[in-house]
């Protein structure tokens, strides 16, 4: 074993182990619906795992093709409160992915600035009420990002917003996506300063759920000529696979309870762990439909997106390319939801407990 795997192992391994017997049990609790307000934006005293987490899509007048931006801020209690942020940048013109991170293993997590919904060392997301908007600020190393990001829609994931993890044992949480907000700022990147504009998409999640060996696939479409957005996910704990997801468009929200993927090459990290790309995605209807309503095949703008960290489980988190089909005609509460058509966008990807 290298110094690596030892260090990793008590910064990651021992907190997340730790932060595990705290929780036994806590996520099968029935959890109560909620309707998201502006103070869901904030942090959540009850909640021992927390997250804000904003990927971006977004063009600037310095490249040709578009700038894939992600940042993160993870808060974590056990016996104390932890925050840690990451933020990655995809340059797909300079063909280069750059990503760095923070961690504060003590924090004091409520403010008294009703602005800041959290912060770490002059790295902060806030939300301005009159504005209805929130804003990224980062400075890490050699990247900082400044992002004013408008709120438009708010999509529940799950019924009253709670999301089933898994079948078995039951972890369940609270989880919001903001999927189509407005975005304007600038990217410092090591020093160069890109003035940028898109979209964004933000999901808040929060709970007492179990993490230790929980694998999970997340995939995230943005059809944004056509206002349509697409989230599916399949969660994997002890062999037991759950996978669901919504279809939003228009403020109405369709319930995906089956798909399939399937990978067509691989991402082999520095580090040996091998991620499975290139994604053909199969979305059905109902579980019992024969045919998909719609395909898509999503590919990485660059293979070797991956954050190796030393505070967290590493992970492949990119930028890409959806080229979908909308094959069959579909209708939500009585009336027409989808029609066939061809669609192309952007998509980002996660691919998280891959190192098991």
């Amino acid at each position: 074993m290298t110094g690596r795997k030892i260090l990793k192992g008590a910064l990651t391994q021992l907190p997340i182990e730790l932060y595990e017997l705290m929780v036994q049990g806590a996520s099968r609790r029935p959890l109560p619906p909620i309707a998201f307000t502006s103070r869901d934006h904030f942090s959540h005293r009850g909640a021992r795992i927390e997250w804000w987490y904003f990927t971006s899509v977004l063009t600037t007048p310095a490249r040709k093709a578009p700038v894939g931006l992600e940042v993160t801020f993870f808060r974590v209690k056990t016996l104390v409160d932890s925050v840690i942020v990451h933020a990655a940048v995809t340059d797909v013109d300079g063909q280069k992915y750059s990503y760095t991170g923070m961690v504060l293993p003590v924090h004091i997590p409520f403010t008294s600035d009703a602005q800041t919904v959290i912060a770490l060392f002059g790295n902060r997301v806030g939300f301005s009420e009159d504005r209805n908007s929130l804003v990224i600020d980062t400075r890490l190393r050699g990247l900082q990002v400044h992002c004013s990001c408008a709120i438009q829609d708010v999509m529940a994931q799950g019924a009253g917003g709670i999301l089933e993890m898994q079948n078995s044992p039951g972890d369940a949480s609270y989880y919001f996506t903001l999927p189509n907000l407005r975005t304007e700022g600038t990217i410092v990147l090591n020093g160069e300063s890109l003035p940028v504009t898109g979209l964004t998409w933000h999901d808040h999640q929060w709970g007492n759920f179990n993490v230790v060996n929980l694998k999970w696939d997340w995939f995230s479409l943005r059809f944004d000529d056509e206002d349509l957005y697409v989230m599916l996910f399949n969660f994997d704990r002890w062999g037991t696979t759950y996978g669901a997801g919504n279809v939003y468009r228009h403020g109405r929200t369709m319930r995906v309870e089956r798909f399939e993927v399937r990978a067509s090459d691989v991402c082999v990290a520095q580090n040996g762990i091998t991620y499975r790309i290139d994604w053909e995605l199969r979305i059905f209807e109902n579980p019992e439909a024969s045919t998909p309503f719609m395909t898509a095949h999503v590919r990485p703008v660059l293979k070797e997106q991956y954050l190796s960290s030393l505070i967290t489980p590493g992970y492949w988190e990119g930028l890409c390319t959806v080229h979908g089909e909308i094959t069959t005609p579909v209708d939500l509460d009585g009336t027409r939801f989808l029609d066939r058509k061809v669609l192309d966008g952007f998509a980002y990807v996660e691919l998280t407990g891959y190192e098991q």
